[in-house]
Formats: structure tokens, sequence, C-alpha cells
């Protein structure tokens, strides 16, 4: 005979109806049922129960009962697991009061969103160690039978970290069938149906009653103003043309279109928040008084017929080579083929002695299968982190979700995550997950561990000619460790002379140090300079140099300056140097002209840069922008600055300017007849029809110009 066991058989009222529907095939009563569970008291509980239930049904049945996993799975034919880890307090608990906290209401929270999510976590690794002992001292070909949440999640990881045969078993497909014929009047006993896609979101394909399609009853109920059950999934129905398998408190979390919409929304379905809350309190508050019904008086019990669960029926099917079909969720070999492969599936399954054998169910129809899919990829983004230990696999499950993502921004289900990680480790619920970058979803290792090491010349190159040049060095270390290094320089590929050998380095967690270094790269017209190190966890931030752009210009000859944008003439002005005074003429292209003071470089605007090219001086920076009635011309920190005479005459095409300044009078230190480099980048709201707005510097280059290597270099001739 078989022997068959229960994991989390302290789960009395369901153990109890599994262990009666067994016993009550004949070929199944000398079967061995072994118990087990990790809480003792509730673990006698169901013994005292499963050997009254024995002794009711006259049967020949062994009943066993143990705390030791593997002991109970040694040996097995089948396995059944019906655990909850974490229990309702403190893991319910927790799944709820903390998305509260940030708004997120749920119902169930134990399938999907962000109670699913962390449920699967904390259950994953146990269902593995249950899968491994049954691969480990199972009996041969033992097959695992899950009835635990969150059903899709636990079999994917199972699936993919062990592949034992598994099933995983719901009552909602054999139950709403039922319940629709109810709704429509209908004797269930002449209801046919097919049903498909993925647990507590598989769809009636095709519901039937004595041959003929009986979804028109059920659209019928659409207009019944007295019908007033379900609605949720109706509403559905409605929406998507087909009835699905799982409760409407149930899909008002899995789908975006209903609690986070608000208090009527939420009246409107009837959609009961934090109602699995409730049921555990009524449970607990009750529990005395139903365990004593349970295993009943003076050791008599009752025993109800069979149930519809298909625990029974499978075990029957394969110890008698009685032909079954059942509704299972099993691994997605191409038998929807428009889901992911290898996803978990809920779909009919042959069972008999060869096993379980999935039926081909093709395509779904679309609809059904893209929102299948929105619940998927929260499965398997759960399932990532729970076998590869990515704590950003958690974040990127929640953000996905679409109950928690049409509610809650990207910065707040961060924030929610990180305390539920924290509450469910402080537990021991949770173990340890590899560390993300603070406040995102990448990890930390290899990108967040690394020493950013960068070099910029101390003054402004006009060449690099082979002398020695001094340049500061930055070293940043993002790390959360301590680092002690070397660290050398290579320019174009080629070591680079350094005046006292090798820098040092020496950096706190999150410190930088800067320090002046001198180099002598070879004489080039061209220049790529980094630091390198042996040691991975430094990066070099390229310096490039490339010889500036030079521009003669005179008082009496104008100097034609343009910018192209994609082939436009962004902007076409002339420029004419006199003294220490400057004077740039011109026509920028904008068919929106707008400006923006808070951020000018967000709208139309010039940027002007503006510094000498001899030691000495910064950058000065400004911002020009065109307005029809007063251009306004603002400072580096966006205050007015009317060192700058900017004129302009706007028209549906652009605006005509002058710009006019005295470069002593900006704070530029240059004297009459000295070379300054200068820099011009032009913000657009739009050019022209076929364009949006656009950002570019007359070295081509859309980023900030106040890089040395941007500008271009005025010559007074």
């Amino acid at each position: 005979m078989a022997k068959i066991t229960l994991i989390g058989a302290g789960s009395v009222v369901f153990a109890k109806n599994l262990i009666s529907d067994i016993l009550q095939f004949p070929e199944l009563s000398g079967s061995t049922i072994t118990l087990m569970d990790i809480d003792p008291a509730r673990l006698e509980t169901a013994r005292v129960m499963a050997e009254r239930v024995v002794r009711k049904l006259g049967v020949k049945a062994r009943i066993e009962a143990t705390l030791d996993r593997r002991k109970a799975i040694t040996g097995a034919n089948y396995v059944i697991c019906t655990i909850q880890v974490g229990g309702y307090k403190p893991g319910t608990v927790i799944d709820f009061e903390i998305p509260k906290k940030f708004g997120l209401l749920q119902t169930i929270g134990d399938t999907l969103g962000v109670g699913g999510v962390f449920r699967g976590l904390r259950t994953i690794p146990k269902t593995l160690e249950i899968a491994r002992d049954i691969a480990d001292v199972g009996a041969p070909g033992c097959t695992f039978l899950n009835y635990t949440n969150p059903m899709a999640m636990l079999c994917m990881a199972a699936d993919r970290a062990v592949g034992v045969p598994m099933v995983g078993l719901c009552h909602s497909v054999q139950g709403t069938s039922q319940q629709l014929a109810n709704y429509a009047g209908l004797d269930a006993k002449h209801v046919t149906y097919r049903v498909a896609g993925i647990n507590h979101m598989a769809f009636f394909l095709d519901y039937k009653y004595r041959g003929q399609d009986a979804y028109p009853l059920l659209f019928n109920l659409l207009n019944d103003g007295a019908f007033t059950q379900d609605k949720v999934r109706f509403e559905m129905m409605r929406r998507l043309g087909y009835f699905v398998t799982e409760s409407s408190e149930h899909q008002s979390e899995y789908n975006p279109h209903f609690i986070h919409h608000g208090k009527s929304v939420i009246e409107k379905f009837d959609i009961p928040i934090d109602e699995y809350l409730r049921r555990c309190e009524s449970i607990i508050a009750t529990w005395k008084k139903a365990e004593a019904e349970l295993i009943g008086e003076d050791g008599d019990i009752t025993v109800n017929p069979q149930t519809h669960e298909y625990g029974s029926f499978i075990i029957h099917s394969m110890e008698t080579n009685t032909p079954r079909v059942i509704y299972g969720n099993v691994p997605n070999t191409g038998l929807i083929t428009n889901l992911p492969d290898r996803c978990c599936v809920e779909l009919p399954v042959l069972v008999d002695a060869q096993g379980l054998q999935p039926t081909h169910i093709g395509d779904l129809p679309p609809q059904l299968a893209a929102i299948c899919r929105t619940n998927v990829n929260v499965q398997e983004l759960t399932v990532a982190a729970a076998l590869t230990g990515k704590r950003e696999h958690i974040y990127h499950a929640v953000m996905t979700d679409p109950h928690a993502a049409a509610t809650l921004p990207l910065d707040k289900i961060w924030a929610m995550c990180d305390e539920l990680i924290e509450a469910h480790q402080k537990v021991g619920l949770l173990g340890e997950f590899a560390p993300t970058i603070k406040n995102t979803g990448r990890a930390y290792a290899g990108t967040g561990d690394k020493v950013i090491v960068s070099v910029e010349p101390v003054r402004p190159l006009a060449e690099v000619s082979g002398a020695p040049i001094e340049f500061n060095f930055t070293a940043v270390n993002q790390g959360t460790t301590a680092f002690t290094g070397k660290l050398v320089f290579e320019a174009n590929g080629v070591a680079v002379p350094i005046k006292g050998g090798a820098v040092s380095i020496k950096l706190a967690p999150g410190a930088t140090l800067v320090k002046r270094v001198v180099l002598q790269p070879a004489a080039t017209t061209a220049l790529t300079l980094r630091g390198i190190s042996t040691d991975a966890r430094v990066m070099g931030r390229d310096y490039i140099f490339s010889p500036p752009r030079v521009i003669k210009v005179s008082a009496a000859d104008a100097v034609a300056v343009d910018v192209e944008f994609m082939a436009n003439k962004l902007l076409k002005s002339a420029m004419t140097v006199k003294g220490t005074v400057l004077e740039i003429t011109g026509r920028v292209i904008d068919t929106a002209v707008k400006v923006d003071v808070a951020a000018p470089w967000a709208a139309s605007t010039i940027e002007f840069f503006v510094k000498p090219a001899r030691v000495g001086g910064g950058t000065t920076q400004l911002f020009l922008l065109p307005r029809a009635k007063g251009a306004t011309v603002l400072g580096k920190t966006r205050k007015p600055s009317k060192a700058v005479a900017f004129k302009v005459k706007i028209d549906k095409g652009g605006y005509d300017f002058t710009l006019r300044c005295d470069l002593k009078k900006l704070g530029v230190q240059v004297n009459a007849g000295e070379a300054f480099y200068l820099d011009l980048l032009i913000s657009a709201g739009a050019l022209g029809d076929a364009h949006g707005s656009c950002r570019v510097g007359w070295n081509g280059k859309t980023n900030s110009s106040s890089r040395s290597e941007h500008f271009a270099l005025i010559v007074p001739v």
C-alpha cells in the first residue's frame, strides 16, 4: 500500500478532509498516512483526528506522526503540502499592515500583490527543502501535491530548482463551475467546461450545459438588476468575454482596475478590504470549539462524504490506473503557447498509472494571455529573487505588480519593500539578500562598490606637447568597505610618467580624495587619459582632450558662428571682438519660444560660457532668455545679471538677437588682444514641424559645455 505524507498536518480542517477523502477509496484504505508539522500541539490534534477517522471508517490504514520532516518523507509515494510559513502572526499581519501604511490596501494577499510576493519569499525556501527531501529519500517517482499558496510561485520555484514530479492543486476550478451553475440555475451534473490560464486567473474557455454554450445565460445575468453577486468577476467577464476561476476578492487585487480607485469603486463592487485578516482572526477565536468538533466527542467523529478536492483522486488514479482528468498547476512546456515557457499554468491534466500528463491548450484568447502575463511577471521575479538571493528582484516584482503599480509611485514601492524585508528579517522569516545600490534596482556588487577615479587639467589645455601637465585627481569610494591601493595612468593606451611615482590611495567607505598629480603624456593631437589599477574595484573615467576649435576674430570683420542640429541651422550668427568687448548678432530657429527662469536649460535659451586662456580665473556662465518684452540674463545661480546687453526680436520662426558684453566687467581676466575660451549651447522649444525640443552646442555636444574640451579658443587679430 502507498505511503502518503501530509506536511503541515496541523492545518487540521484541511487534513481531515484529505484523509477522509483518501480512506474512503477501498483501494487506499490500507495506506500509511504520515502526519508532520512543526507545532507539537497541532500535530497531536491531527493524529487524534486521523486515528478516529480510521476507526469511524473501519479501515486498516496506519497513522504515523512526527516532527521530523525528512523522516516523514522517507519512502513516501505521495507528499501533500499544506504549510503556512510565518502564520497569521507575524507573517500575514506584516504583509497587510506595512503596505497599508503606504496606502496599499489588500483583500487576501496570499497569491499575488505585495502580500503574495512576501509570502512567496518566505515559503519558497521551505518548499524547496520539501522537494529536495522528496528527491533524496522519497520512494522512486514520489509525487509532490502542493496545496500551499502562492501556488504558481512555489510550483515554478520547485520546478526550476529541483524538478520532482509535482502538481499544484486548487479548488477554484471545480468550485467556480458549481457557483456558475447555481448563478444560472443549472443542474451541475449536466455542466461541462474547459479551463486554462494560470492559478487564480484561469478562464472558462468553454462552459456548456447539456452540450450547448451556457455563456449566454451568464451574460444575461449582467442585465439582471436583482443579481448582485460576484461583482468583480462578472465585471471582468463583461470586459474580457470569459469568466475567471478565482473569487472577486482575489480578482480585485490581481488587477489595477478596482481597489486603488478608492471608496466609491470599493463599495460599488463590494470589495472586502482586509478580508483575510478577518478570516484568520475568526478561525483563531473559534479554534478550541472547532478542534473539539473536528476530533469528535468521546472518540466519535463525523466523517463527511468525499469532497471535490483533487488530491485523493490523483492518488487513486495513479494507484489503480483509473483515468481521470483533474485541473492542476504544472510547468508550461508548450502547453499554452502564448504564455512564457516554464511559467506555471493551470489546465486539464490526465492522471493514471503513468502519472500526471498535462494536456495541450494552444493559444489563449489574446486578451486573456495578456492579463495572465501581468501576473506571471510578478511570479517570475519573485522566484528569481528567492532562487538567486538578489534583493533587486524583490523591488522589481512589486513594481510590476498591477495593483501596486497603479497605487504607489516607485519611491514608495522601494521604501515599502525595504520596510517589509526588514520586518521579515527581524522575526526570522527571511534570510539575507545580496544588497543593491541604495534606492535602486541594481545589485551593489560590481556597480555600487566601485572606486571612481577622474582627472581634469588644473588649467585648460591648448595642446599636449610632451611637457609635464598638472592635473586635479579625484577618487570617490562608493563602496561600504575601505579601499587601499595604488594608481597609475595611461594615455592613449600607453603608461604615463608620474612625478613621484604611482599615486597611493587610502579611502574610507563613502570618502572622497582630491589631490594634484603631475603627469607627462607624450605629445599628441588627441589625448585620452585615465587612471588604472590592478584592483577591479577601481574604475577610471576618461579625460578626453582634442585640440580646441580656433576662431580668429577682429573688430572690423565679423566671423560666422553657426550651430547645426540634424542638418538644420539652429543658430546663425556673427561675432566681433574689440578690445575686451565681445559682440554676437544672429538668429535662432525656434518655432516654440518659451522661457523657464527656474530651469532655463529646459526651455528656450542661449547658454554662454567664457573663461581666460591663461592661468587664473574660472568659467563665467550665463543664461540668455529670449522674451518679447525684456530679454533676461541670468547668472549661473539663476540671479539676474546686468553685465550683458541682450536684445531679441521674436517672430513665428524664432528670434533675432544681439549680445554685447565687456569681458572684464563679467569678471573674465583677459586683456585687450588676449585669447579666451568661449562656448555657446542653444536650447530650442521646437525646430519646425518635424522636430521637438533640442539642445546642442556649437561643438556638437548636447551635454553641459562647462567641460574645457568643449570650448573654442577665440583669438583676437
